[in-house]
């Protein structure tokens, strides 16, 4: 690597040179990185704005840290990008409202695929999670990893984890935004119905129908954001309210 000049440097060039050295080394994922040390006289900075550059990339999911092992190069994730949209979200529930509209665009079309593609075997695991879901939403229990688990196991057929991976975030920001922002599912148990809906259409081919069930599915999330941009709008026009005591002079 070549040195960087010294000065105020300049924490994100040492991330982009980090980033060069990978790319020029072919490097890929789980393969270790120089120590630190080696990484902090071949740039000529210190080994702790290199501590500091890593700690970035680990942020950002483009290296992993590996107390006792080093810095490992790490596979492809979205990490950055959920971090991102669940904070970002949080205060903009019409934006949420534009990324539902994605994930519906996103997921109707890639039924199609699965609706060609599923074996009878993963439509009865699809069905036991269904029975399980809603033994414990009878129960008042907490479901959303169910929620979570039915549509990863719907597209696994399609072996895309990028697309697994997309609509994981979704799922993940939206649950985030639920109790604060939307509230909670008000008919937990309506919610399996509609999905046992969805997997009797995709179980009959009906890629049209298990098209239509999805969008109709996401029709009660759109409602609560709905009223929850309602709200926002109204709150938008109220007095501020006077700043947190940490953020006071």
């Amino acid at each position: 690597m070549d040195k960087l000049t010294r000065g105020p440097v300049l924490n994100r060039m040492i991330q982009d040179r980090i980033k060069q050295y990978i790319t020029a080394n072919k490097l890929g994922p789980g393969d270790l990185l120089p120590p630190e040390g080696q990484l902090a006289a071949d740039l000529g900075v210190s080994r702790g704005s290199v501590r500091e550059s890593i700690k970035a990339l680990e942020s950002l999911g483009i290296v992993e840290v590996r107390h006792g092992d080093g810095v490992r190069v790490r596979a492809f994730n979205f990490d950055s990008v959920f971090e991102l949209l669940s904070f970002s979200l949080a205060f903009d529930p019409a934006k949420a409202a534009e990324l539902l509209q994605i994930r519906v665009w996103l997921e109707a079309a890639a039924l199609a695929d699965v609706t060609g593609r599923i074996s009878e075997a993963q439509l009865n695991d699809i069905a036991a999670l269904l029975d399980d879901w809603e033994e414990r939403a009878a129960r008042g229990e907490n479901v959303s990893a169910d929620d979570r688990n039915f549509h990863r196991l719907l597209y696994t057929p399609l072996d895309n984890e990028a697309l697994i991976g997309l609509i994981d975030i979704f799922w993940v920001v939206y649950h985030t935004l639920a109790a604060e922002t939307i509230g909670a599912d008000p008919n937990p148990l309506a919610t399996v119905s509609a999905h046992r809906e969805l997997l009797e259409a995709i179980r009959a081919r009906d890629a049209a129908l298990a098209s239509q069930r999805m969008r109709e599915h996401f029709g009660n999330l759109e409602a609560r954001l709905a009223r929850a941009i309602q709200l926002s709008q109204i709150n938008a026009t109220a007095p501020v309210a006077a700043p947190h005591p940490m953020f006071s002079n």
